[in-house]
């Protein structure tokens, strides 16, 4: 018997039989919507933030994401967000594609704890330019591991930029991305402020 565990197998079956049966094709998403409900539940995000369900990287959504505000920000290359938000930032990559299968424009989920991005080519999702504030524990450990990489303009020589002390009582180190927007990496100054924060540091 399946159990919500099976909910990626079971959107796909059910959207190859709607698709032989009534030439509907249904998005791999419409399909998760349906399968949530079939559990009796409002929608995929709760399903997937149950404990026992499913981790790694082939997940579709983190279980920190139904309870969290999700910016969507404009990218220009699904590879160089790619690179960015993954390869450099070591954000994981929940889903992404076509949004709308075939050569429809790409739509992804990237998070680390704490923090969950969409990224879009969409023309009428937000224009780019966007800040995105992110607050964190072990703001020297994560800048010292960006540091130590290697990846393109990022590299440590170029795309690194220092930690500065605001008037608001934090750290913070803004990285921009490659279309345009940027993380403000955000880290309190007193140590009870950082107790609750996820760490991204070793």
């Amino acid at each position: 018997m399946r159990t919500h565990r099976d909910a990626k197998a079971m959107a796909k079956t059910l959207r190859a039989e709607v698709l032989a049966a009534t030439q509907t094709d249904l998005t791999h998403s419409q399909c998760l919507e349906i399968v949530a409900h079939q559990f009796g539940l409002d929608n995929f995000n709760v399903l997937a933030a149950k404990p026992d369900g499913g981790t790694g990287p082939d997940q579709w959504w983190t279980a920190f994401a139904a309870a969290t505000t999700i910016p969507v920000l404009r990218i220009f290359s699904p590879g160089a967000a790619s690179q960015f938000y993954v390869e450099f930032l070591g954000f994981t990559l929940d889903f992404g594609g076509p949004s709308q299968g075939g050569d429809s424009p790409w739509y992804a989920q990237v998070s680390r704890p704490g923090a969950t991005l969409h990224l879009t080519e969409q023309q009428y999702e937000p224009g780019p330019g966007a800040t995105v504030d992110i607050w964190i524990a072990g703001l020297d450990d994560y800048r010292d591991q960006l540091m130590g990489k290697d990846l393109g303009v990022y590299g440590p020589a170029l795309g690194v930029p220092g930690i500065t002390e605001t008037h608001w009582g934090a750290r913070v180190m803004t990285l921009p991305d490659p279309f345009g927007n940027h993380l403000r990496i955000s880290e309190p100054i007193d140590e009870p402020g950082r107790a609750h924060l996820a760490r991204w540091g070793r």
